[in-house]
């Protein structure tokens, strides 16, 4: 790997990389889909693969969202809240979405890719696409276009499937009204409430209680292993105040990519169109060959080639856009197709052309002028910035390479890190579930978890947490589990006891009211039952959340009692643990006044959304029930590589 980094660096490793990477300049798309992760697979859905780097890459962006909007978050309850089991979820029936529209024939061609991606303000520089920009943005991101552009076509598509749902259903006036009458409708109720917090307040609890408690469930007031962790960090920013550039450096550059653009072919860029008549099935080459003579004689009898692509092609990219590809250049098309696109005028249409994918006719509707290479002055500044990268990364990298082979050469991190003129620094004293920045990093965590860092005290490998950044750990100290003091802890315990007693009175109570409630008691005797007093409360609303969630659900779920008399009486247990005893008095229908025009097109439409994302739902539910998906959830704990 030193080898080939200096052999990158070097002038005729120069050349091969510009060779690599000017063809995406004319066309910065079309060979962008391709990768793969060597991640175990964690779920197998429609034949097709999720990988556990997959779900743990979106668990890492979902969570680092929820950091940038709550950025005061316990990580604790981060980890706990954004689980890995729970973003498979959410992966599998996204691949569920894209199969099914796959298999519906919905696609993507990257000309429509193209405009959409320009027209980003992020990818531009000066009010134009920068493929520089586009790239850099990127791998800021820790993506390459390769993911980026296969990301995006299959979000499109995806958002193409639900939208055949989503955005197609329709609701009736008659139904508004009564969603109108139901919706906004108010009640009246009579309760009685038993409030669990106000009864754990009448109870007493000893200290001799609280101490046989303590004593009893050790096991409960533990504080937890606690550490020090050293660790060495290598960063690109670390060596920006190390690497000069001079300006013969960058005059030299300069002339570099001046003479790479000059002799490559992909500085003449053709628009081009096709044809494809696929061989396959019932339809040989010869029967193939056959048809493309066909759209051509259509062609030369007036019929336009975009007419043609939509009624012979059999690319679903591009039949539908007059057989359009785009701006390719040299190695972005079969070599089949290259040769023929080069011999061609513009407007001409070629001869029948046989590739592996099938029979083509070819147009090329324009060809790019020849693009020149900026002055000096203009291109300067960029130039000298990304020869300080590259120089930045090429150190980087050299320290890399050394500290990775120091870390198992020695049994402590400042050797190591002297070699490398870093530092080893080291933190307070915390619990692994909760480590601080830079070390807040799952890679880490499970590091530190491995028997050769926790159990043998050896240095982790080097770790690249972010692109262009690595971490070596090792555990510099440990304080083991311990009890915590009963002084610490006697408040809780005494409060836990008091809750345990009032739940244990609510659960008598409750038996006892139903009881009453069978024999027809009255709101009244309940209320008497429950040592409070009758209250009241109109216009409760649906959702509402007083007197209580729970009850207000109850509320509505009461049919309507006759004009002038109240509903029988009912009973819930609040998720709090009280109870509440309560019966409805009033229903008043909400306003069903007739809307204006614009006020029910409104409404309507927000119906219709709603009644689209549940009609959606249900088909999720039904491509759940129906596909192909096998789970293996076991393989999402990090060390599952160890126990296989």
């Amino acid at each position: 790997m030193q080898e080939f980094r200096r052999f990158i660096r070097g002038p005729v490793g120069k050349l091969l990389l510009a060779a690599i990477v000017i063809p995406f300049v004319a066309v910065p798309f079309l060979d962008y889909f391709s990768g793969s992760s060597s991640a175990d697979t964690v779920a197998e859905v429609e034949g097709n693969s999720i990988t556990r780097g997959a779900v743990n890459q979106r668990v890492e962006r979902v969570r680092d969202m929820l950091r940038q909007q709550s950025p005061n978050m316990n990580p604790a309850m981060l980890d706990s809240f954004v689980r890995p089991e729970m973003v498979l979820d959410g992966l599998v029936n996204e691949q569920l979405i894209l199969s099914a529209a796959e298999n519906a024939g919905m696609v993507y061609s990257i000309s429509q890719l193209n405009p959409m991606i320009q027209s980003q303000p992020l990818f531009q520089e000066d009010g134009k696409f920068s493929n520089d920009r586009f790239e850099r943005e990127l791998r800021a991101r820790g993506m390459t276009p390769q993911s980026y552009l296969r990301g995006l076509r299959q979000d499109l598509i995806k958002e193409q499937y639900r939208s055949g749902f989503m955005a197609t259903d329709f609701a009736l006036p008659a139904e508004l009204e009564e969603q109108r009458r139901l919706g906004e409708q108010v009640r009246d109720i009579r309760y009685a409430q038993l409030d669990l917090n106000e009864l754990r307040n009448s109870f007493t609890v000893t200290d001799e209680e609280v101490r046989s408690f303590y004593n009893d469930n050790q096991d409960e007031f533990m504080r937890p292993e606690e550490f020090r962790i050293a660790y060495v960090e290598l960063a690109t920013a670390d060596y920006a105040d190390k690497v000069t550039v001079s300006d013969e450096d960058v005059a030299a550059e300069y002339q570099v990519r001046k003479s790479i653009m000059e002799d490559s072919t992909a500085n003449t860029a053709r628009h081009v169109s096709h044809i494809l008549i696929e061989v396959g099935g019932d339809r040989d080459l010869n029967a193939a060959k056959q048809r493309a003579t066909e759209a051509a004689s259509a062609i030369a009898a007036g019929m336009s080639f975009a007419d043609a692509a939509a009624e012979y092609s059999d690319d679903p990219g591009s039949a539908n856009s007059g057989g359009d590809l785009g701006v390719v250049s040299k190695g972005a098309l079969p070599e089949e197709m290259e040769t023929a696109i080069a011999s061609l005028e513009p407007n001409v249409v070629s001869e029948p052309v046989v590739s592996d994918a099938g029979v083509h006719l070819i147009k090329v509707t324009d060809v790019a002028e020849k693009r020149d290479m900026p002055p000096l002055e203009q291109m300067a500044g960029q130039i000298r910035a990304d020869l300080k990268q590259a120089r930045a990364e090429a150190m980087l990298a050299d320290d890399v390479a050394a500290l990775e082979e120091l870390l198992y050469e020695h049994g402590d991190l400042q050797t190591p890190a002297e070699e490398v003129n870093a530092q080893v620094q080291t933190t307070d004293w915390v619990p692994l579930s909760s480590l601080p920045a830079p070390l807040a990093n799952p890679q880490v965590q499970q590091a530190l978890s491995t028997d050769e860092v926790r159990r043998d005290g050896h240095n982790s490998e080097l770790i690249e947490v972010n692109p262009g950044q690595y971490l070596a750990v090792r555990i510099a100290e440990e304080k083991p589990a311990e009890p915590l003091p009963l002084e610490e802890v006697t408040f809780v315990i005494r409060e836990r006891l008091k809750g345990d007693m009032a739940a244990d009175k609510v659960q008598s109570l409750f038996a006892e009211a139903e009881a009453k409630i069978a024999e027809g008691a009255d709101l009244e005797a309940l209320a008497d039952l429950f040592d409070t007093e009758v209250e009241e409360q109109d216009g409760l609303q649906r959702g509402g959340a007083e007197p209580s969630m729970e009850v207000v659900n109850g509320v509505f779920a009461l049919p309507r009692p006759a004009e002038g008399e109240s509903s029988a009486v009912a009973m819930i247990r609040t998720g709090n643990g009280s109870l509440v005893a309560y019966q409805l008095t009033r229903v008043e229908d909400g306003n069903v006044e007739a809307l204006s025009a614009a006020q029910q097109m409104a409404a309507l439409g927000e119906l219709s959304n709603v009644e689209g994302q549940r009609n959606f739902r249900q088909v999720l539910a039904m491509l759940r029930e129906e596909g192909d998906v096998e789970l293996f959830p076991s393989r999402l704990s990090p060390n599952a590589d160890d126990a296989q």
